[in-house]
């Protein structure tokens, strides 16, 4: 009957109209969470790269915004240890580099880590060039190597006195230092280096004066 044709018309019509609202609806949710998704996506992106600085807008949603300030925080948090790590790190450097006496610190492979600039005079290297090598390829040494060898699984420190011979000859004071991690492990040894030289010559001159007189 035409009445019933109307109202399976009029069904088919709501149907319709149902399933278009449902589907702005969920194409409306899904942009709302997934936008917030793609921007904390990016923001991890600019974490994971360093930029510690930057932070993520918080949005309407109370999950998506809880997530997004503990990703704030978290970044904060790191900035500020980094802070403080970055800052230590230059103090040491600026203590090492400061310092008269020679210091050497070495892997558990015998490679050089860290060269102060009292230890380039001394043993005639370049810091820049002497990291990443063994202490056999930088510094042409027995003694020095045998100590540190020594020192690398030693419980006390070991002293040697180390001449370099060349253009000059130098008398060095070695004393070498295994380095141990906070569980006891052995990670390295680190060596200071007091030139002697001149102690040594006016030792000579005394002994001279004394066989003399």
């Amino acid at each position: 009957t035409p009445q019933a044709h109307l109202s399976v018309q009029s069904i088919i019509f709501g149907g319709c109209v149902l399933i278009c609202l449902a589907a702005a609806l969920g194409l409306f949710t899904s942009r709302r969470i997934s936008q917030p998704l793609q921007d904390m996506r990016r923001g991890a992106e600019r974490f994971a790269a360093g930029d510690f600085y930057y932070r993520l807008t918080i949005p309407d949603t109370v999950e998506l915004a809880s997530l997004a300030i503990t990703l704030n925080r978290m970044a904060a948090q790191l900035a500020e240890q980094i802070a403080v790590i970055t800052q230590q790190r230059n103090e040491q450097e600026a203590i090492l580099e400061s310092m008269r006496e020679g210091v050497l610190a070495l892997d558990t492979q015998e490679r050089i880590i860290t060269v102060n600039r009292a230890a380039e005079a001394l043993l005639g290297v370049v810091a820049t060039q002497a990291k990443g090598h063994s202490i056999q390829e930088v510094v042409r040494n027995v003694t020095l190597q045998r100590l540190v060898a020594a020192a690398m699984h030693s419980i006390e420190s070991t002293t040697a006195d180390i001449v370099l011979r060349g253009a000059e000859e130098r008398f060095l004071q070695a004393t070498a230092t295994a380095l141990r991690d906070a569980q006891g492990q052995d990670i390295g040894v680190l060596v200071v280096l007091n030139d002697v030289t001149q102690l040594r010559h006016l030792e000579n001159i005394r002994r001279d004066f004394v066989s003399n007189v």
